[in-house]
């Protein structure tokens, strides 16, 4: 098996920097357990403006997606999210870096044992 990070984009809504921030300082439990449950490694979002980079570590990114689309863990943050961000697109390779800095990542809220209820 060969290991693929997908890398992913996102735009967020204007003036929503701060709001999205602050739903990233922890995630919530469900959706973690939910994520490592599919074989998500790790995933990691850097900031630049409004623009989201998001590298995901797993195995096949599609398959991921598949498997989440209707859990109900997903859903719900799907659905806190959407008040932020404007979607999705899945990127070919990492852009040219400028100056993001880092909003979230899943291995390291799981090592500093920060939790959420759900």
């Amino acid at each position: 098996m060969s290991v693929r990070a997908a890398v992913l984009h996102s735009v967020l809504r204007p003036g929503q920097e701060t709001a999205y921030e602050t739903e990233h300082r922890v995630v919530p439990d469900e959706l973690l357990t939910t994520l490592r449950g599919h074989g998500v490694r790790d995933w990691v979002i850097w900031r630049d403006g409004t623009d989201l980079l998001h590298l995901v570590d797993v195995d096949d990114y599609a398959a991921l997606a598949a498997a989440i689309a209707d859990d109900p863990a997903n859903l719900r943050w799907q659905e806190r999210m959407a008040a932020h961000v404007e979607g999705f697109t899945e990127l070919d390779a990492l852009p040219a870096p400028r100056r993001p800095h880092l909003v979230w990542s899943l291995r390291g809220q799981v090592a500093d044992g920060a939790t959420v209820a759900s």
